[in-house]
């Protein structure tokens, strides 16, 4: 890539912005220089780099609501609700949260030879880490990633999320006192990072397999008002996005016809008005939401869902529900909705998906140990103090005292008491 790309608005077409090619190698060079500097400094510093990003987002909330707006397309407010707000949450449990999951961990020993030694569980940073989209939320996961990656003493490559935005995510962090050569933003799909990275992490890109399923009792207002966010929020393009519900006979009475009315009263429009509710779906097509029943399970708009729409199949029993809601396995988000609280959470532990609710359908927080377990690598360092043995020397001409000591303690009922026997007869000649 040579030439300057264009951003444009999906609303308007209008140009947002250009954006220069980015010399990936002279950036991962700068990143090594300074990564190993960065790694020196003690993580609970780092944590305040982290906290201050945070206040320091808080600060240009709105303009960069708007810059998102814009470059996505997602209506101001739901941007506000579902991307900005979580991740000024998400800065903070990181800073609380992940000193102690950095923390090095004592691995203690139950092996009495092994008395006077200290082992150590330890985590190092990986060096220079690219993150990949397209991601299914264009500012939360590519902030949150990046900032579990610095926060873990790494150098990152940004080339996730809307790319105008991430530019003004490097600034936030530079602002925050973030030394520049740690955070470099890159246009996706930047071909050839793994080059240049010793670890790529690819984001979770856009997808609409999440799937609500309805047995018997449900709320149905509480249904409709899920389904409708699951469906059409951020034109369906969010984490959480579900374009399939799934409903036993009879489960809910009037649910389509609500889930009808709950999607003709949603706005589409200018994805920067206050009362926006759905922007455009692609450049200049702003599509209305569309709720599709009388499907089957084979049926391809209820396979894969695609554009503004919210297919519903309706099964014969609860059994043939969740085989149905389970069958695409860990690809997508599922919520079980029904009025007996115990089943719905014995149904929920049967589903294989990666993220289950009950009772809800939303963005779920990762912890902050899962974020950074992805941008380290666990080492062992062990120690002893000066008195304990050694480490074992060549030739070793007799073991019996250490068979003896392992079959006392896991061999075995048989074969314990005669090796007990033999330590007894060991010590007592000695």
């Amino acid at each position: 890539m040579t030439d300057a790309v264009e951003i444009r608005a999906p609303a308007s077409g209008a140009l947002l912005g250009t954006l220069d090619p980015v010399d990936l190698a002279g950036a991962a060079a700068a990143a090594r220089m300074a990564q190993p500097l960065w790694s020196l400094v003690p993580v609970a510093s780092r944590a305040r780099y982290i906290r201050r990003t945070a206040v320091a987002m808080l600060d240009e909330l709105d303009a960069v609501a708007l810059r998102l707006a814009d470059e996505t397309g997602w209506p101001k407010s739901h941007i506000v609700r579902s991307e900005l707000l979580p991740t000024v949450e998400g800065l903070h449990r990181l800073a609380a949260d992940g000193p102690r999951a950095l923390a090095d961990r004592r691995l203690a020993s139950r092996v009495a030879l092994l008395a006077g030694r200290s082992t150590r569980l330890i985590q190092s940073p990986v060096g220079v880490i690219g993150l990949r989209g397209p991601s299914a939320s264009p500012w939360a996961e590519p902030v949150l990633e990046a900032a579990a990656a610095l926060l873990a003493g790494n150098a990152v490559i940004l080339a996730a999320g809307a790319p105008l935005a991430a530019q003004r995510l490097r600034q936030i962090f530079l602002r925050a006192g973030l030394p520049g050569e740690l955070l470099t933003t890159a246009m996706p799909p930047a071909p050839g990072l793994e080059d240049h990275c010793r670890r790529v992490l690819d984001l979770q890109p856009p997808a609409r397999l999440g799937t609500l399923l309805v047995l018997e009792g449900a709320p149905r207002d509480q249904v409709v008002e899920a389904a409708l966010w699951a469906a059409f929020a951020g034109s369906g393009r969010h984490p959480a996005a579900a374009g399939r519900l799934v409903m036993v006979e009879g489960a809910v009475v009037g649910l389509v016809e609500a889930l009808r009315e709950g999607a003709a009263r949603l706005k589409v429009g200018d994805p920067r008005a206050e009362d926006t509710d759905i922007g455009p779906s692609a450049p200049g097509v702003f599509a209305t939401p569309m709720i599709l029943d009388g499907l089957t399970a084979e049926d391809p708009r209820f396979t894969r869902p695609d554009g503004l729409t919210l297919a519903v199949v309706v099964v014969p029993d609860a059994d043939t529900a969740v085989r149905v809601a389970a069958r695409d396995g860990r690809a997508g988000p599922i919520s079980v909705w029904a009025r007996d609280r115990y089943k719905g959470e014995r149904v929920s532990r049967r589903l294989p998906s990666e993220t289950t609710w009950f009772g809800r359908h939303g963005l779920s927080p990762t912890a902050p140990e899962v974020r950074i377990a992805r941008h380290v690598v666990p080492r062992q360092l062990e120690w002893r103090a000066a008195w304990a043995p050694g480490t074992p020397r060549l030739p070793v001409r007799d073991t019996s005292f250490m068979t003896a000591v392992a079959e006392a303690r896991h061999g075995r009922e048989s074969r314990r008491w005669p090796a007990l026997r033999a330590l007894v007869r060991s010590a007592r000649n000695r």
